[in-house]
């Protein structure tokens, strides 16, 4: 989901347009990852080569230096692999992605100002690419039910696969436009927005 600088500079305007139809502050953030998950694949890799000599000196008539040189090959060929991020993401636990990705929605949410709105009513759409995640993050003061977010989130999936991401983000504006404006609708005089409704990582 890679995004040139005129595509992005439309779902901006999609999220500001959305956000001019609430009172409720609104963000999208789309991020790369949301961790590196280069600690435990990286603590593997070693286990890896730390056990590749055994098997060598057990069933093989291969020199001290030979078995070494496998070692450091097998160690460098793992930490190769775990060079690229999917690799890592996919080798963590589902349990370990789907925190990350909770934490780091989070995050964004207090790094938008979103915490700090004055009736706690900000919302926050994370989607992370590496994990294939997307979140709503609502503040205690949106009485929105959670299976509207959840909907809301199954449709952003659905046109993703069918529209691409362009479009499926400027859906999620408008949705989320929507959903927000039945319970903080704009007020007249309101001021327009004045940072990004949409960001990436």
């Amino acid at each position: 989901m890679r995004l040139d600088p005129a595509t992005a500079r439309e779902i901006e305007a999609a999220f500001a347009a959305a956000q001019a139809r609430t009172a409720a502050p609104l963000v999208c953030v789309v991020a790369d990852s949301s961790a590196d998950y280069a600690l435990g694949p990286s603590l593997g890799a070693a286990a890896l080569a730390l056990a590749t000599p055994w098997p060598l000196i057990a069933f093989s008539h291969l020199s001290a230096i030979h078995v070494f040189a496998i070692q450091l090959a097998v160690f460098a060929l793992a930490l190769a692999a775990l060079a690229f991020e999917p690799v890592r993401a996919a080798l963590a636990s589902k349990a370990r992605r789907r925190s990350a990705c909770h934490r780091a929605a989070v995050v964004q949410f207090a790094l938008r100002g979103l915490d700090r709105a004055p009736a706690r009513n900000g919302a926050l759409l994370y989607i992370s690419l590496t994990e294939r995640y997307a979140r709503v993050v609502a503040d205690v003061g949106l009485e929105i039910p959670q299976e509207a977010w959840r909907g809301l989130i199954d449709e952003f999936g659905a046109a993703l696969k069918a529209d691409g991401a362009a479009a499926a983000l400027k859906r999620a504006a408008e949705r989320m436009g929507a959903l927000l404006a039945e319970v903080f609708p704009a007020t007249a005089g309101q001021d327009a927005p004045k940072s990004q409704r949409f960001h990436t990582l």
